[in-house]
């Protein structure tokens, strides 16, 4: 019977969606043309970005021993979810994965307050803090499904793990131009 789409494929289908867009602007990333040092000045319409300064370059070396562990629990948490809508069904087994992933997202997020913030860095700050909490929040959400069964947590979460991803991506662009990002 073909009828409207049920919860379980409406997450799915957007997983799925978020997956393939990070995909599509990876590869956009990757395949910008770069300047070269025989083309014209008109060919470069966009200005070179400033180098970061040494109190920056601080910042961002001790963000980035955070940010390579935010990177797998945020995939680590997505896939949790997947699993439990295409194979498992089994709300315990989900819990048992989100619980260290929620515990880890409040930690880092306390590790991320506790950084030395360059004034000039604030709003990529504020972003990278904002994504965190988002993580946390969509942990959270998760758990909150498999104690009451209610799907719309399992929906807010993945709306709140894509705005999240989206905000590293940003943040990534200031701190890390140019290197290898696995978002």
């Amino acid at each position: 019977m073909i009828g409207v789409p049920n919860r379980r494929s409406i997450l799915l289908t957007s997983t799925v969606v978020f997956l393939a867009g990070i995909f599509v602007f990876a590869l956009q990333h990757e395949l910008r043309p770069r300047s070269t040092p025989q083309a014209a000045p008109e060919a470069s319409p966009r200005a070179e970005p400033r180098a970061l300064t040494p109190e920056e370059e601080s910042y961002a070396a001790s963000l980035w021993e955070i940010h390579r562990e935010v990177t797998p629990s945020a995939v680590a948490m997505s896939f949790a979810g997947i699993a439990y809508e295409t194979e498992t069904h089994d709300a315990r087994q989900l819990e048992r994965k989100i619980e260290p992933i929620g515990k880890f997202f409040s930690n880092a997020e306390q590790r991320v307050r506790g950084l030395a913030v360059p004034a000039s860095l604030s709003k990529v700050h504020g972003q990278y803090l904002e994504a965190m909490a988002l993580y946390r929040k969509a942990s959270d959400e998760m758990l909150e499904f498999t104690k009451d069964g209610a799907r719309q947590h399992l929906i807010d979460a993945q709306g709140m793990g894509i705005t999240a991803s989206e905000d590293l991506l940003r943040a990534g662009e200031v701190l890390w131009r140019g290197q290898y990002k696995p978002h």
